[in-house]
């Protein structure tokens, strides 16, 4: 198996003949037992965006209609937990440039809590291909591990290693996944002047919103159309141009996500 470095890239095609299908690992553990996390897939265009919100693959939404991508569930390992993904790239949709492998944390805990992060690529025989380890994770509660892209007709692995500390939401929405907002209770303001005697002031309704993220309570809703900005997670190369210089943290701001790139 060949091991690679975060910003390092690889032919799947020249480790494997038979690497049309994969199986892709995400592998952690913790010392104390607590933490987890959850994979998702999102299908990215040459825009860096999804085409819709189908092309978000989560625990939501574990599978796609055309068998490209199936979330296959978490396995106990000797160290920990193992989540697999399969993932067809021959059934995979000619208008696909990118297939963005991620994990998001929930309960309140956060990567840097979790030990041994590795993302493996394996060919449909079961053999491992490639391995990455991330070993500079901290406050980040969502985490892009790697992709699989398009190279004229072969496919790459690309070892990425890009934190979101705003979580599923953060991540999902720099690639144009909309995600629904959660109302909160009414509260009424404070009367601006005490009632006139024999009256009652009829309070001002207070209406907030706040962002959530695709969970069992709800889900991505239509995806954004704006297009990436330069620089941003998950923005795409264009076509024919060189590949991009991988980046030397892996951390992203809530405000401004940056994205780890890579050299071919």
């Amino acid at each position: 198996m060949r091991e690679i470095s975060k910003g390092a890239n690889v032919s799947l095609t020249a480790l494997s003949e038979d690497a049309g299908s994969v199986v892709v690992s995400l592998g952690w553990s913790s010392a104390s037992g607590a933490g987890d996390a959850d994979v998702s897939v999102l299908l990215v265009g040459e825009d860096g965006k999804v085409r819709s919100e189908n092309d978000f693959y989560f625990y939501n939404n574990p599978a796609a209609a055309d068998g490209s991508v199936q979330l296959l569930g978490k396995t106990p390992t000797d160290s920990g937990d193992e989540d697999r993904i399969g993932v067809d790239l021959t059934a995979v949709p000619e208008e696909v440039a990118r297939i963005v492998v991620a994990a998001s944390q929930y309960g309140g805990t956060r990567f840097g809590d979790l030990d041994g992060l590795r993302m493996t690529v394996a060919d449909r025989s079961g053999e491992p291909l490639v391995g990455f380890s991330i070993d500079d994770a901290s406050v980040e509660t969502a985490f892009i591990f790697g992709e699989l892209y398009r190279r004229g007709e072969e496919w790459k692995f690309r070892a990425v290693g890009q934190g979101y500390e705003t979580g599923l939401a953060g991540l999902a929405t720099d690639f144009g996944i909309a995600v629904e907002e959660s109302e909160e209770p009414e509260q009424p303001e404070a009367a601006a002047e005490p009632p006139e005697p024999g009256g009652a002031v009829a309070p001002r309704a207070a209406q907030t919103t706040t962002a959530g993220t695709p969970g069992p309570a709800g889900s991505p809703a239509a995806p954004q159309t704006a297009q990436p900005e330069s620089g941003t997670a998950g923005g795409p190369a264009a076509p024919g141009a060189a590949e991009p210089q991988a980046a030397t943290e892996g951390t992203v701001s809530p405000a401004a996500p940056q994205a780890a790139q890579a050299t071919a």
